[in-house]
């Protein structure tokens, strides 16, 4: 359980010693207080009277309650200066947690101009669909980076890890089918991302794609596991329907492909990750934000706020009523005038 009340600069402390050694010396140095201007010297004839005087003076600066009253006020501003608080409740910072950074691959295969979406009674092709939702993702990203790989033959790094999210934004924008060639290499591109996105930190791999006609020497099983090993997690986001029906919508030549559920489903678990079938815009988007809250870190302790209420002036102002009670009871001016008079009186 944390105090409820504390320092903000302790350091202060170690001077806590300093005004009762001052006291110390002042109780065997037993000196009448300076006054702040002289006390006026006056003739007269009555020299009892005036020893008389002189005699009560001693008596009060015999009195050492001033100095201890002193050492009380400086111990007090020692104290303010160590600037005591009392904690309140905590508070969570507007960031309650940080995610990592994400690579999204993007395929750009032949088979991705397929328009098996459909968004206000039209029909949208994959690539269409991908750049549409990823934008929106993006816009609404809360993380650090995110880096763009064409899922290809042959691959390329389109974008390297940036926190610029215009510059994410634009380069989604530019991606076209055709852009990595009509057919995948899913083995090369895991290859690339392994050699290519190789910081410490923890990786996450967003794979889009519908598991089209996949050429190359390496499977794209073998390159998931190989990418596992390196410690990469990798999440599969299939586009594109698995009813063949789902092709009337294509008004197009090419031969309807339904998305290879199997293939991807098998990358998915040999990457260590899961696999998200986007039927749909909704979970499309779904697939994106649920990655992105799984992979937060936990907020630590340090990154939660304490609200603080200030204590320092309460013994800064007990100080100043000490110091005052003090000076009041030093021998002054006004005493001794007012001894000097009730004896001319007489």
């Amino acid at each position: 359980m944390d105090a409820d009340f504390g320092l903000l600069q302790p350091f202060w402390l170690l001077l806590f010693p300093l005004p009762w050694l001052w006291l110390y010396w002042r109780l065997h140095h037993p000196d009448v207080w300076p006054s702040i201007l002289p006390i006026p010297t006056v003739r007269y004839p009555l020299l009892g009277d005036l020893q008389h005087s002189n005699q009560t003076m001693t008596a009060q600066a015999k009195n050492r309650r001033p100095d201890i009253l002193m050492a009380i006020a400086l111990t007090l501003m020692l104290l303010a200066l160590c600037q005591p608080v009392h904690y309140k409740t905590y508070i969570d910072s507007e960031k309650k947690s940080q995610p990592v950074d994400l690579v999204l691959v993007v395929g750009t295969a032949l088979s991705m101009s397929l328009s098996d979406y459909e968004i206000n009674g039209q029909a949208v092709d994959r690539m269409t669909m991908t750049r549409k939702l990823l934008d929106g993702f993006v816009s609404d990203y809360s993380g650090q980076r995110i880096g763009l790989v064409i899922l290809g033959n042959p691959p390329a790094v389109w974008l390297p890890l940036t926190s610029d999210k215009s510059n994410v934004r634009n380069a989604i924008s530019r991606i076209r089918t055709f852009l990595g060639g009509r057919l995948t290499d899913m083995g090369a591109t895991l290859k690339l991302v392994r050699e290519h996105f190789n910081e410490p930190q923890e990786k996450v791999v967003v794979l889009i794609s519908d598991g089209g006609a996949q050429v190359g020497s390496v499977s794209p099983q073998d390159a998931a596991q190989e990418l596992a090993a390196e410690g990469f997690t990798l999440y599969v986001i299939a586009v594109g329907s698995s009813n063949p029906e789902a092709g009337k919508l294509d008004q197009g030549s090419l031969i309807y492909e339904t998305v290879n559920l199997t293939m991807l489903q098998q990358v998915a678990t040999l990457g260590n990750g899961q696999l998200f079938h986007a039927l749909d815009s909704y979970a499309f988007t779904n697939a994106l934000k649920t990655i992105e809250n799984k992979h937060r870190k936990s907020s630590r302790q340090e990154d939660r706020k304490r609200l603080t209420e200030v204590w320092y002036p309460l013994p800064l102002a007990l100080a100043m009523v000490i110091l005052l009670y003090a000076a009041f009871l030093q021998p002054g001016i006004e005493t001794s005038a007012a001894e000097i008079n009730d004896m001319g009186m007489k």
